[in-house]
Parts: C-alpha cells; sequence; structure tokens
C-alpha cells in the first residue's frame, strides 16, 4: 500500500517516530510528520495525504480537534485519532468531527493497521464524507420520503422504498433495494429523525428495519429477503403491535 501516503501529527518525537516505522512496515507511504496543528494544515494545504494519524494533544493553541475541523473545512480526508485522554468531554469532541477511528493510547499495531485499511477501504468505496451541516440541514422530512444529505447532494428516498439501516461507527447505512447509501450520522441521529414513521422501527441497537418488508419474525431475528437482521428480546411482541398498526 505504498500508493495510500498517511500524515502523522504527533507532538511526543518518540512516538511520532515509532509511529512512522510501524506504517512502512505495514507497506504504507509517509506524507510527513509534525508536532503543532500549525503545521499540520501548511502540509496539508501544500499536498493533501490520503490519511491523517492526529495525535489530539499538540503543542501550540491548536489542538487535533481544532486542527482537524479546520482540514475538513476544505479538504474530505480519513483521520484517525490517538489519545490518551479518553474523558467523555474529549471523546464527545472528537466525535462531532465523525473520525474514521479513535484509538487510545498505547495500542496495538493490529488494532491500528485494522484502523487505517477500514477507513481507506470506506474512502474508496463510498468516497470520504465532508464534514456534516448542521442537522437541521442534513435531512428533511416530508410526508411519504426524506431528503437525506451525503457528500455534496440531497438524496430523495421514500420510506417505502428503504429496507433497513445499519449502524456503522459514526455513520450508518441506509439500504434499498437497488442501493446501498453511507449517511453522515449515526444510527440513533437518524432514528430521532424517523421517529414519527410509523413502518420504520428501531429493532436493535445497530438496526432500524421498514416493517413492511419483514417477511419472517423469529425470537431473535427478522429477515428482509435474504438478509437476518437481529433484534432485542423484548422486540418480537412490538413488531407485531406495531405491524398491525401500519
Amino acid at each position: 500500500m505504498e500508493d495510500i501516503n498517511i500524515l502523522i501529527v504527533e507532538d511526543e518525537p518518540i512516538i511520532a517516530a515509532d509511529l512512522e516505522d510501524r506504517l512502512i512496515e505495514m507497506g504504507f507511504g509517509i506524507a510527513g510528520q509534525c508536532s503543532s496543528g500549525e503545521q499540520a494544515l501548511e502540509l496539508v494545504q501544500r499536498q493533501a495525504p490520503d490519511l491523517i494519524l492526529m495525535d489530539i494533544q499538540l503543542d501550540g493553541p491548536l489542538d487535533g480537534i481544532e486542527t482537524t475541523k479546520k482540514i475538513l473545512e476544505k479538504h474530505a480526508i480519513p483521520v484517525i485519532f490517538l489519545t490518551s485522554n479518553s474523558d467523555e468531554a474529549t471523546f464527545a469532541r472528537a466525535k462531532a468531527t465523525l473520525p474514521a477511528a479513535f484509538l487510545g493510547k498505547p495500542f496495538r499495531g493490529k488494532d491500528l493497521k485494522h484502523a487505517i485499511e477500514l477507513a481507506i477501504s470506506r474512502a474508496s468505496e463510498t468516497g470520504t464524507p465532508v464534514p456534516p451541516a448542521p442537522e437541521t440541514e442534513q435531512t428533511y422530512l416530508f410526508k411519504d420520503r426524506i431528503f437525506i444529505k451525503t457528500r455534496d447532494r440531497m438524496v430523495r428516498l421514500f420510506f417505502q422504498d428503504i429496507l433497513w439501516l445499519e449502524a456503522d461507527d459514526y455513520y450508518c447505512k441506509l439500504v434499498t433495494a437497488g442501493k446501498e447509501i453511507l449517511i453522515t450520522q449515526t444510527l440513533k441521529q437518524i432514528g430521532e429523525t424517523l421517529a414519527g414513521v410509523p413502518e420504520l422501527m428501531r429493532v436493535h441497537r445497530s438496526y432500524i428495519v421498514n416493517l413492511a418488508h419483514v417477511e419472517e419474525i423469529g425470537d431473535l431475528y427478522v429477515y428482509i429477503g435474504k438478509k437476518q437482521i437481529p433484534i432485542n428480546k423484548a422486540s418480537k411482541n412490538d413488531i407485531i403491535s406495531r405491524l398491525q398498526r401500519i
């Protein structure tokens, strides 16, 4: 993967050097190495990398999260946050930038490699999402359809065409009979928007299904076509009850 160039933004020289060695061993290219947000902005402006490993605690006035926000204003680049500080406030700030991954230090080389490969794969298959607009601009709900912002456009989807939605880290995947759309919202966020649509029901922490397309209902799963979707233990009766009302 030498054609994948990664920028390392890390203010601890020893950790930065170790990261560079690990990435080279994994077969990745190095787009550069810097220790501050200001330097990172300059490097990205000169030549955007394919991916950024971003330490959250950095030298200078910009931390890694603020630096990432500024980078994503102009460049759609997947970012993996590295941090030894995993408190809830820091995580919430980092999560708002929709990173490709969030790795706590110390981390295993295998975890780093998997996070990078997943981020690159997702970017190549779907295009890396740019930072989302505010929630009110992300989705527009109408009587029988929804417009969802995905990348640089609003996509119209009729409720009847939605088969299911599936959690995918800080994103979610919406599936119809003909396509899959990666949405730059969590399943919880899009679920709150769709809460008033009776046929769409959250049956599991990772799934919202269109009950109109459910073909079989078991104790642990429902089936839409060949797709087996897990359900919460208490969901079976709720599903039957909801089906009677749609």
